[in-house]
């Protein structure tokens, strides 16, 4: 993501756009996401920041961009709460839990009229608010109650998750977590005998969860909070670049590069100050890499897109090529 966020840049300056990167990391930990975004906050040349990847750490470094008037343009924090906690400098390229989860349930309840569900989330501000709003919509389309079950970051034993999904006898089994998490249940559920489908988040090109749940894997279907990077010429032409560049295509490419975007919008534009910068992503209204892009009152992205993703003979493809294929 981030040598994407540099290419981007790269691209600017190529324009006469003086604009540079400066890097931290957050080490995916809340804490250090608030010492990160105070070490960002006190350096006067950072005009607006891209990140953070992960819920969590957005949710501790949100208020403190917003004390300090610093645009935060997040890619792929898809938490719905940070949109909806006052702070005026909070904008997401992304779709959040509750658009991705929507579009998951509306896809289960098509194959599988009234059938039953079970909702299994890690615990994290990623996962859980992601299977909540799962549950909530896949009621209220099929009238049947779902029942959530808990894991943790780091389990490795998941017999009381396979237990419960066998005495539901669900149809559907929807995971919240990461990569990592996702794929361990998933393999513990084909070793059980379980055949339900399985609905995960992690959609999109290139993802490890094709490596990490191997041939257990084959046939789940994935959310991606994001652009199809195949929908558009732009979008296919931003794919290649990164192979070529990095040798793979990073999760969010698209909202990377048109983080950068909106940001070098605002500068392009005369924005120079913190405050003129935000005022200017906030009145955002520009085509980009694949598709438009608009930010409501509270940070969101206007018809932010969801893309639905399987896994098909160890690949990830888009849902609708997969079927195309067929």
């Amino acid at each position: 993501m981030l040598r994407t966020v540099e290419l981007a840049a790269d691209d600017y300056r190529k324009q006469g756009l003086d604009v540079e990167v400066k890097a931290v990391d957050d080490l995916e930990d809340e804490a250090t996401a608030a010492e990160v975004a105070a070490d960002l906050v006190a350096d006067e040349s950072v005009v607006a920041v891209v990140g953070h990847k992960n819920s969590g750490p957005s949710k501790s470094a949100a208020p403190v961009y917003a004390a300090a008037g610093l645009a935060q343009v997040t890619q792929c924090s898809t938490d719905n709460s940070l949109s909806r906690s006052g702070w005026p400098t909070f904008f997401r390229m992304c779709a959040t839990n509750e658009r991705q989860a929507a579009v998951a349930a509306e896809y289960a309840n098509s194959r599988l009229r009234r059938g039953t569900a079970v909702a299994v989330h890690d615990g994290t501000d990623y996962g859980k608010p992601l299977v909540e709003a799962f549950a909530r919509r896949f009621e209220e389309l099929s009238g049947v109650g779902v029942q959530v079950v808990a894991m943790h970051v780091g389990q490795d034993d998941f017999s009381d998750v396979v237990a419960a999904v066998r005495q539901a006898k669900a149809d559907v089994v929807h995971i919240g977590g990461t990569e990592i998490e996702d794929s361990k249940l998933v393999k513990a559920l084909r070793a059980a005998g379980v055949e339900s489908l399985v609905i995960a988040s992690e959609g999109g090109p290139d993802n490890p969860i094709v490596r990490l749940a191997g041939e257990a894997g084959e046939g789940m279907v994935h959310t991606y909070a994001g652009a199809d990077p195949g929908g558009t010429e732009a979008a296919r032409r931003l794919v290649d670049r990164c192979r070529g560049v990095f040798g793979e295509t990073p999760s969010y490419v698209v909202e990377c590069y048109d983080a950068v975007r909106v940001i070098a919008g605002a500068l392009a534009n005369g924005a120079t100050t913190r405050d003129e910068v935000r005022d200017a992503i906030a009145g955002t209204d520009t085509q980009g890499t694949a598709g438009r892009i608009r930010f409501d009152p509270n940070g969101d992205r206007v018809d932010a897109p969801v893309s639905l993703w399987t896994i098909r003979g160890g690949a990830m493809l888009p849902l609708d090529a997969e079927r195309l294929s067929q």
